[in-house]
């Protein structure tokens, strides 16, 4: 429900204006000089929403898998320079090893603020592919009507004339194009679907525990310099 939101935020943002306009008259109705779209309810109809949201899915599982490489490379480096240096570490040691950690930590929220800009990027990049596959179609209705320009009929639009609304003669217009490989792409990305999201969720999981796992060893860091030793696993 949230994705779909943000979804419908981001084609509200990003389609005030679709066909430029050059001199647009003021009158209602038919021979509107301005006609109005929705275009969440376009692509919602046409089923446009759902497939951007599944590749946004996909592209954020991908980021995802990413991002936990990174965290699992860390960890390993990390404990590899845990073992190297014992359980007596030097101070000078100890401090190299709480040093490593805290740049692993950084690294992780780094990389995790730039794959969440990605992830938006990609899913803004999705929508301008759909509004301009959308725009020819709402640029030959709008001139029929003899308008010079379509907006979106969103929150800003503060009231318009019923007639001026071509939401549904757009629908029809993209649903009356061929399909067929769009069909398949569809049926494709909804077989995986349920993939790429336990996938994504496998991620996260690893994630949280790889952040554990670093919190425990600059535990074990500062128990090591303060001289406790750290306890011994029960074979």
């Amino acid at each position: 429900m949230k994705a779909r939101m943000k979804f419908c935020l981001t084609l509200v943002a990003s389609a005030l204006l679709l066909v430029g306009c050059d001199q647009a008259s003021t009158s209602g109705g038919g021979g509107a000089g301005i006609v109005v779209m929705d275009l969440a309810a376009v692509a919602k109809a046409t089923g446009q929403d759902e497939v951007i949201r599944q590749e946004a899915d996909a592209a954020r599982a991908e980021l995802g898998a990413q991002l936990q490489a990174l965290a699992a490379s860390l960890e390993q480096q990390i404990s590899a320079e845990r073992e190297k240096i014992g359980i007596s570490p030097s101070d000078a040691d100890a401090q190299r090893l709480q040093e490593m950690t805290m740049q692993a930590r950084q690294q992780i929220n780094n990389a995790q603020m730039q794959a969440q800009n990605q992830a938006s990027q990609v899913e803004g990049e999705l929508v301008a592919g759909f509004r301009d596959q959308l725009s020819p179609l709402a640029e030959k209705i709008a001139k029929e009507k003899g308008a010079s320009a379509v907006l979106a009929s969103d929150s800003y639009l503060f009231w318009f004339d019923p007639a001026a609304d071509i939401t549904d003669e757009v629908i029809a217009a993209w649903r009356a194009i061929p399909v067929e490989e769009e069909v398949e792409a569809v049926e494709e990305v909804v077989e995986e679907l349920a993939e790429v999201q336990a996938e994504l969720e496998e991620v996260e999981e690893e994630l949280a525990e790889t952040e554990e796992e670093l919190e425990e060893i600059e535990e074990a860091v500062e128990d090591a310099a303060a001289g406790e030793l750290p306890a011994v696993p029960a074979e």
